[in-house]
């Protein structure tokens, strides 16, 4: 089975709403000069692959909390055992 964005996009949903997160908008977006972010878990896409990020508040960066950019499958499978091991 391919796993698609949709797919990852949903266990991220999943992840804010076990920690109790509440992301509106993607994270990294510039309003009137400044920085916002929602506090929450993001997915991130470059070179092809993907990797999940979380981001606090009005702040400045993101932390990586997968390492590396991961085919889709692959981060599917990372993301399905942090919830495991949250028992969710």
């Amino acid at each position: 089975m391919a796993i698609t964005k949709a797919d990852l996009e949903s266990l991220v949903r999943r992840l804010n709403t076990a920690k109790k997160y509440k992301p509106t908008r993607k994270s990294g977006r510039y309003k009137n000069g400044k920085f916002k972010s929602d506090k929450g878990f993001h997915l991130d896409g470059a070179y092809g692959g993907y990797k999940l990020v979380f981001s606090e508040k009005d702040s400045s960066g993101e932390r990586n909390i997968t390492s590396g950019y991961s085919t889709k499958k692959e981060l599917y499978e990372k993301i399905r055992n942090i919830l495991v091991g949250m028992n969710l």
